[in-house]
């Protein structure tokens, strides 16, 4: 079965530069191409990708191809995304840009036949994000969203747990999402669609859906800006959503975490049942380093990389011309619960969801 070219476009999400990482350990691709068309972020781009690649390859070299292209260990490094999209030997993509991006870019990779993987959300809109499946849908590629915490263990074991009745019929949940404030296009409303609210909930309401087998009947949530009173989005936030099989479930989206806190933020969930409870920390086991220099904690987890299994699902749904564990259709119905805490907020009432 042949390798699968992968092409990264954009790297302004942050994940972008973690995606790139794990082509170390994805089995069956290799990172062929990046395309940036900031050039700053391309020296940035740059210095990760050949870091990673030039470790294992005694013959790397980096150049001008003469029409703005350059390569190292064999990835081009292409300063507009049509350049990569042309590229015939790139087989799929994935899509770091700003959220506000993702369609259009989406619509030329499915115009192209490229198979798409794309950061989350789907879409800063309801249409944009039906507007991405359906060119998926229309040119016949897959088209996978990024939600690596579908991929955790024990996320899987809790859906396990639940479908079997470990815990009997679900009755409600507490769950959260923070992190720190990101700044950047984050926390421009044009570009993102929003602040807290929409870049964390959409994670949790997916994992929430596949564990449950069920859809949100209702959403109410309060939000506002009180820790980075400067900026013109929320970030901090709360949202209580009843699903249709009568589940009741808080969520806390706020970007509460400090720069220096040891991980990225946290998804935790406390499940409670008629028969018994559960407890669920995604991100567990820490590794913690203390550095003078940056005068901030950083921390990286001993679990299993969550974003590499997420990549190997895609590649895996490419190779074997199947729907992904995670499709379009589970990032609409994120955008569509995200969206609804919006709407929520501002008619201060819960709002139903069809």
């Amino acid at each position: 079965m042949k390798t699968i070219n992968i092409g990264i476009i954009s790297f302004e999400h942050m994940h972008a530069f973690s995606y790139a990482q794990t082509f170390d350990n994805v089995s069956g691709a290799r990172l062929k191409a990046v395309a940036e068309t900031d050039p700053n972020r391309m020296e940035q781009v740059k210095k990760h990708v050949e870091s990673l690649n030039c470790a294992r390859d005694t013959e790397c070299g980096s150049g001008d191809t003469g029409n703005g292209e350059g390569k190292c260990a064999g990835v081009t490094y292409y300063h507009t995304y049509e350049a990569l999209l042309d590229d015939p030997s790139i087989d799929a993509v994935v899509i770091c840009t700003n959220n506000a991006d993702h369609r259009r870019v989406a619509e030329m990779a499915a115009a192209r036949g490229k198979h798409i993987l794309c950061e989350k959300p789907l879409g800063p809109t309801i249409e944009d994000s039906q507007a991405i499946i359906d060119a998926a849908k229309n040119a016949g590629i897959i088209l996978m969203t990024a939600f690596p915490v579908r991929f955790s263990p024990a996320i899987a074991q809790a859906r396990e747990m639940v479908q079997r009745g470990d815990l009997g019929r679900i009755v409600g949940a507490c769950t959260s999402n923070h992190g720190s404030m990101p700044g950047g296009w984050f926390v421009e409303n044009e570009k993102s669609g929003g602040g807290a609210v929409i870049d964390h909930t959409v994670h949790v309401v997916d994992v929430l859906r596949w564990i449950f087998d069920d859809e949100v009947e209702s959403v109410y949530a309060e939000f506002g800006t009180r820790l980075h009173p400067h900026l013109k989005v929320e970030d901090v936030g709360q949202l209580l959503m009843r699903f249709n099989k009568g589940a009741i479930v808080s969520l806390d989206t706020s970007w509460s975490r400090p720069k220096s806190y040891s991980i990225w933020g946290d998804v935790k969930m406390s499940l409670k049942g008629e028969k018994a409870n559960l407890t669920i920390n995604c991100f567990p086991r820490q590794i913690n380093h203390f550095d003078d220099s940056k005068m901030r904690h950083d921390g990286s987890s001993m679990s299993e990389d969550l974003d590499k299994l997420m990549v190997q699902e895609f590649v895996d749904a490419v190779r074997e011309n199947r729907q992904p564990l995670v499709t379009g259709e589970d990032g609409l119905k994120a955008v569509e619960i995200a969206l609804a805490a919006y709407d929520a907020n501002k008619m201060q009432k819960a709002e139903a969801l069809s």
